[in-house]
């Protein structure tokens, strides 16, 4: 099967060619990018596994984006590498993903090691994703998504190949399919679902399936299923938004996970205040948990922060997280 989808891959990208890099000049263009985050950060577990002042990279990263083309279509691909700083993997840098795709008026088709269209929204979410705080699980991380979002708000989906409708009169849709590497018969995931922006709102929700016998998608159990209802406002000055997930989990089915968050942007300060509340109805993440935190800009590319992270677990333990930490961010590009 997944011969087939590559293959059909192939032949769209060589129909689509043609016909929409046709008669203008084609343009290269390559950005160097990278993100350089570090925190320190008092963690209470409250569990006897850590309590104490620590020292964390926050997912620090290199990438690099590349595309051929023209105003009528675009190929594409997008490289990012992790680059921890704090000796915790004994490689200087460590696999994150990599895809290429194309894009054109008829919207834009991806293939590769990528960030999934059920996590993304999550992500897009969160402003605390890949810093010190309260995960997913209730206790300390530095990376990944912040507690009331999922687990499968993480990680990346291989051989996954997604297609993006244009812009449809404010409607976007997107479906998906993604592969396993293993000899299973019934080895491919799939997702579908869809979004509406208006007036700076925007709702919309997405579904994600895994095969019987591999979990494709990450953070979601094999032979299940999750759907994630989302909406987004971003007015002038301030941004809120909700996720609302139900997820079937290892050992937990229909795990409900609300996670609501607003951010105030405080443009003659530099500043933006920022807060989250996650709730979590079932298994051993269950319990409430809020984070808040303000973040100085220093420069248009670089930013100090300092938060705070708790959750209250129903299983007894009430772990918090003070962080205080500095991103760096870095681009160029040649055209």
């Amino acid at each position: 099967m997944k011969k087939k989808i590559l293959a059909l891959l192939c032949l769209v990208m060589a129909w689509a060619l043609p016909s929409t890099l046709q008669a203008e000049e084609y343009k290269p263009s390559v950005t160097l990018y990278g993100n350089l985050r570090y925190s320190i950060n008092y963690a209470d577990n409250d569990n006897g596994l850590l309590e104490r002042w620590k020292g964390t990279d926050n997912v620090s990263r290199f990438g690099i984006k590349a595309s051929y083309g023209n105003e009528f279509g675009k190929a594409f691909i997008h490289l990012q590498t992790g680059a921890p700083a704090d000796g915790g993997d004994s490689w200087a840098f460590t696999r994150r993903f990599f895809f290429g795709g194309f894009e054109c008026d008829y919207g834009k088709l991806t293939y590769g090691r990528m960030t999934n269209a059920y996590k993304f929204p999550g992500f897009a979410l969160d402003p605390f994703y890949d810093l010190s705080r309260q995960n997913a699980t209730g206790y300390f991380a530095g990376g990944g998504a912040t507690y009331g979002l999922s687990g499968a708000t993480n990680g990346f989906t291989d051989n996954s190949l997604q297609y993006f409708t244009p812009n449809l009169n404010g409607f976007k849709f997107v479906g998906g399919v993604a592969f396993d590497d293993s000899d299973n018969d019934n080895d491919m995931a799939w997702l579908g679902g869809g979004s509406y922006s208006r007036d700076g709102f925007t709702i919309g929700a997405v579904y994600a399936d895994n095969p019987e016998m591999t979990a494709v998608y990450p953070g979601i159990a094999m032979d299940g299923e999750a759907v994630r209802v989302y909406g987004t406002y971003k007015g002038d000055g301030w941004k809120a938004g909700a996720s609302y997930e139900n997820i079937d989990l290892t050992g937990y089915d229909n795990v409900s996970y609300v996670y609501l968050t607003g951010t105030a942007m405080l443009k003659e300060l530099k500043t933006d205040v920022s807060v989250s509340l996650g709730l979590v109805d079932d298994g051993s993440a269950k319990g409430f948990g809020v984070t808040g935190g303000v973040f100085k800009n220093l420069l248009d590319n670089a930013k100090i922060y300092a938060m705070g992270s708790y959750a209250d677990l129903d299983n007894g333990h009430g772990p918090y997280t003070i962080s205080v930490g500095a991103i760096y961010n870095f681009k160029f590009t040649a055209n």
